[in-house]
């Protein structure tokens, strides 16, 4: 026989479970209740393989949100196929760690940063898996701004291609390019610098070149085996060493005759001195008061000048010692 259920354990049972509910729903939803998030969108002109739901939002690296929700056309024009991806962006986690950089719900203030460059593009997370995420940037000589909704529902932010987007469109422009290029006038103005260049070769004599470098070959090896060369060098040598050797003789005698001049000169230069003196003396005897004969007066007077003429030579013989050997140098002539 069966007992009945007790209405209290029942009524327990299930008030715990409405608890624990309330208690599950409390806690997964703290994180919205205490960080409020703000939606913005972003347009992109390009595939969103690798992008899903929940991958992060990073500013300049820097997580602040997260992707919501990714849609293939939402409020543009109909002729704009750009991708709509919505983010949330955690309002509090981005003051937090930007200050006022990021004015996440202020309009004019966000027009005015994206003014001064504040974009959104595609990075991958790694280049193995794919994943992708979307990352806020500053881009410095950013090119205008292109909005896409019709009608203001969420903050947008303009993008721009992601930098393998901007190798790929770089490649490509380039390949187009060189498709575009006239092969056919390029292969004729190749053929004819080569024909211009074979002709030119053709027109010069190798024989008569290979024959002149040949001839000047052997000659300068002529020239310089010959051994008159290798006996002027010898010569030349000797003829040098002798020099050098004639030089240091002169040398060692010349110095020893200038002193000897010097001093000799400075004798003569003191016995003249002398002699001045005595001259004077005498030429006090010539007076017109002298009892003196006018012969001798006068032979003493030649013999003052002969005396003072030798002290001028001494005394320029003192001031030029090598006029011994060089002589007295003429004076230049005035023009």
């Amino acid at each position: 026989m069966s007992t009945k259920a007790n209405p209290t354990t029942i009524g327990l049972f299930f008030v715990i479970g409405l608890a624990l509910g309330v208690a599950g729903l409390l806690i997964f939803s703290s994180r919205s209740l205490f960080h409020p998030q703000q939606k913005v969108i972003l347009y992109f002109n390009s595939s969103l393989k690798g992008l899903s739901p929940g991958v992060p939002v990073k500013f300049r690296g820097v997580m602040i949100g997260s992707v919501v929700e990714i849609l293939i056309r939402h409020n543009q024009a109909s002729n704009d196929f750009s991708m709509p991806v919505v983010v949330a962006i955690d309002k509090k986690l981005a003051q937090s760690k930007s200050d006022d950089l990021l004015p996440i719900g202020n309009q004019s203030k966000l027009e005015l940063l994206i003014g001064q460059g504040f974009r959104g593009r595609l990075d991958a997370e790694s280049l193995v898996t794919g994943v992708l995420y979307v990352g806020l940037e500053m881009v410095p000589n950013a090119p205008p701004p292109v909005f896409h909704q019709l009608k203001p529902e969420y903050d947008e932010i303009p993008t721009l291609p992601s930098e393998v987007e901007q190798l790929m469109a770089n490649l490509t422009h380039l390949l187009g390019d060189l498709v575009h290029l006239d092969v056919r006038d390029l292969s004729e103005k190749l053929s004819s610098v080569l024909t211009r260049a074979d002709t030119s070769l053709s027109q010069l004599s190798i024989p008569e070149i290979n024959a002149g470098v040949t001839n000047l070959l052997a000659a300068a090896k002529n020239f310089v085996a010959n051994p008159n060369l290798t006996n002027s060098f010898a010569a030349l040598k000797q003829t040098l060493d002798q020099a050098d050797a004639l030089l240091k003789r002169i040398d060692g005698r010349v110095d020893p005759l200038v002193d000897s001049v010097t001093n000799t000169l400075f004798d003569a230069h003191n016995t003249l001195a002398d002699v001045r003196v005595l001259v004077r003396n005498v030429s006090d005897l010539l007076g017109p008061d002298s009892a003196i004969p006018a012969d001798l007066k006068q032979t003493l007077e030649e013999l003052s000048d002969v005396c003072r003429a030798v002290a001028d030579l001494a005394e320029f013989l003192q001031r030029n010692p090598n006029a011994l050997l060089t002589g007295k140098k003429r004076p230049k002539e005035q023009p």
